[in-house]
């Protein structure tokens, strides 16, 4: 938020006559405010303050300061419930207090008072020299000339009622235009967050009992998992499995506060979600979790003062011994994985939740993780519930819940025709399409904490082409993966598509990333697939073509976005790329945190998909089981550079 501020105020300072970008940029200080307590206002504030000094001088923390003041306001009144009345009431008392400082700030700046007077005097006289080329005009002019010498005479009270006016103004229109977004963002309620729950009993998550407990989300017509009976004790391992939509992620967040909606959720005391002694919560992207800029710092993240941490010995036991002092940007996404599961530990929870973390990182990562958990309940005091698609991961708990979920969950089309018409004429299976010639990429280039990530990549793919780049955590992976949709220029060689920059035809190669959730922009699956493929959102026919594509069943139109399992987001994903008709499409770990069967789904879809329209399929993944059909091509990516020759020079086979 303070970086979208920044953003408006930069803008605002540099563009000439942008001065009513001010309104929004008190958009995201009222969000903070309405959210947070005023101390993240402040430290918003600050960053924002800075960032913009840097960008523009003076003028942009002038504008933070006033952002930062009717926002704050505008999301104080928010937060306390008051309404339209309050807030002019509000409005026209802050203003009243602007004017007064405004005034006494003109007053004691006598230079710039004096030079503010030049201006409107010169402004006047030219207003009035123009109007004097009108014979009938020239009254009005002089009587600009004397009402500006009467505001020059009685500045004060000029200095005052304007500054009270403007500023009543736009606290109004902030007001306004922070209505329009929290009644937007009511209309989609993040589902899946996670719940903070006010309970004055003392701290103590375990052990936790669910009598025929059942949870179902706003506006749906189904149970998303439930009823369960079961309880996990104290110092047990239990590990969650179940196909992706059997209401695992549902259960995650019930264990962390969120109350059923029928039967019983008990637990000795609260739930104490991020306390110490409570509930801690590991999720599938670390990076979400990850706060600080060092390693040391991310540990102790958000501890209340004077807890002592074993920091060294923390790190020790997650496998990131003598890296206390390496900045966060610079881990692989395993040591995220394990930097954030100490930042757990250090709350000393009795009960840690795992939700998924081994989706995201390589099979090493996984092993190490994997290990690092299984001796968990016996080092620590605590409880662990392991959600999990992996049946090796499973095993080493000391207990499995498979979940089966509602049928209506979980029901996915395995597969659906296949668009007919076969690939353009203009296109022929087998010749050149994206080209690599020397592409290198450094990030940060320039600067002391420049990382190279690519060196010296020479590749070329063809048309109808099936191709596996694979590699650990931190090869160079997704780099190269923007590189080739076009999203980022290479700062060495070129990557060309039909002997054009790429980075020139963004969208004619589409990119599906690693989170499907974050992709998505719209709340409806009709609505999502309409926007990204440029249609009328009622155009049901061309929804529902796209839906059946994918091999999801049509009726998923009217579903909201959070109420889809992992494949059916992925899947909604693939249907809103493909239904611009691409020349290329690259999915980045398209198979994270899919079940078994989901996982074979989705490649025997994009196997057809490739054979029958010679759509070229570029896969870039850590784990390369089972995609030997739909890749018949595999390079291997080490440390940024190429190390593996392709074991296929072309074409469909």
């Amino acid at each position: 938020m303070a970086a979208i501020c920044s953003a408006i105020a930069v803008a605002t300072g540099a563009v000439p006559f942008a001065a009513p970008l001010v309104t929004l940029a008190t958009v995201p200080m009222a969000v903070l405010t309405f959210r947070h307590r005023l101390r993240v206002l402040g430290a918003a504030a600050v960053a924002s303050t800075i960032v913009s000094f840097l960008a523009v001088g003076l003028a942009g923390p002038c504008i933070i300061v006033i952002s930062a003041y009717i926002g704050g306001l505008v999301g104080f009144v928010k937060r306390r419930g008051g309404g339209a009345r309050t807030i002019v009431g509000v409005a026209v008392t802050a203003g009243a207090v602007f004017g007064v400082g405004v005034t006494a700030l003109v007053a004691v700046l006598s230079a710039f008072r004096n030079m503010i007077f030049d201006l409107v005097a010169t402004y006047s006289d030219g207003v009035a020299n123009i109007l004097s080329v009108v014979p009938a005009l020239e009254p009005v002019g002089d009587g600009v000339r004397d009402a500006s010498a009467r505001l020059i005479d009685d500045w004060q009270i000029f200095v005052f009622v304007t500054s009270m006016v403007a500023m009543a103004i736009v606290n109004i229109v902030a007001w306004w235009a922070v209505s329009r977004v929290f009644a937007r963002l009511g209309s989609m309620p993040d589902v899946h967050q996670l719940d903070f729950v006010h309970d004055d009993r003392p701290v103590a998550p375990v052990p936790v009992t669910l009598r025929d407990a059942c949870f179902r989300y706003p506006g749906t017509a189904q149970d998303a998992v439930g009823p369960l009976n079961l309880t996990i004790t104290s110092g047990e391992h239990v590990a969650v499995t179940g196909a992706n939509g059997s209401g695992k992620t549902t259960l995650m967040l019930m264990l962390s506060g969120r109350q059923a909606t029928s039967g019983t959720l008990e637990r000795p005391g609260a739930v104490g979600l991020g306390q110490l002694g409570g509930t801690a919560v590991v999720m599938q992207h670390p990076e979400s979790q990850v706060l600080g800029t060092r390693v040391v710092d991310d540990v102790v993240w958000g501890l209340p003062p004077g807890v002592r941490v074993d920091i060294d010995h923390l790190l020790a036991e997650v496998g990131l011994a003598d890296l206390g002092e390496r900045d966060t940007g610079a881990l692989s996404g395993g040591e995220l994985q394990r930097l954030a599961i100490a930042a757990a530990l250090a709350r000393e929870p009795r009960l840690l939740i795992a939700d998924e973390i081994t989706s995201m990182v390589d099979q090493t990562g996984r092993d190490t993780l994997i290990d690092m958990l299984t001796g968990l309940t016996q080092r620590h005091d605590m409880s662990l519930a392991h959600i999990t698609h992996f049946n090796d991961e499973a095993r080493t708990a000391d207990r499995i819940i498979k979940l089966t979920g509602n049928q209506d969950n979980v029901d996915m089309v395995a597969s659906a025709p296949v668009p007919v018409g076969g690939p353009s004429p203009s296109h022929r299976i087998g010749e050149p399409l994206i080209e690599l010639r020397g592409v290198g990429h450094e990030y940060g280039s320039g600067t002391p904490w420049a990382s190279t990530a690519l060196h010296d990549i020479d590749l070329t793919i063809g048309e109808g082409d099936g191709v596996l780049i694979h590699g650990l955590n931190g090869s160079g992976k997704s780099t190269l993966a923007w590189i080739m949709a076009g999203l980022i220029e290479p700062t060495k060689g070129s990557c060309l598509l039909d002997g054009n920059p790429l980075s020139d035809q963004v969208g004619a190669v589409a990119v599906a990333f690693q989170a499907a959730r974050l992709q998505m922009m719209r709340g409806s699956v009709g609505v999502e697939i309409a926007s990204a493929s440029g249609v009328d959102p009622g155009d049901h026919g061309h929804v529902e073509r796209a839906l059946a594509t994918v091999g999801l069943d049509p009726v998923l139109a009217n579903r909201r976005i959070d109420q889809l399992s992992g494949g059916q987001m992925r899947r909604v994903v693939l249907a809103s790329l493909l239904a611009r008709e691409p020349r290329a499409i690259i999915l980045d770990e398209p198979l994270a945190g899919l079940d078994a069967a989901s996982s074979r789904g989705l490649l025997a879809l994009l196997t057809e998909l490739r054979r029958d329209t010679g759509l070229t399929v570029i896969v870039i993944s850590h784990d390369f089981s089972g995609l030997d059909e739909l890749c018949p091509r595999t390079l291997q990516l080490h440390k940024g550079s190429l190390v593996s020759a392709p074991t296929h020079t072309g074409g469909v086979r």
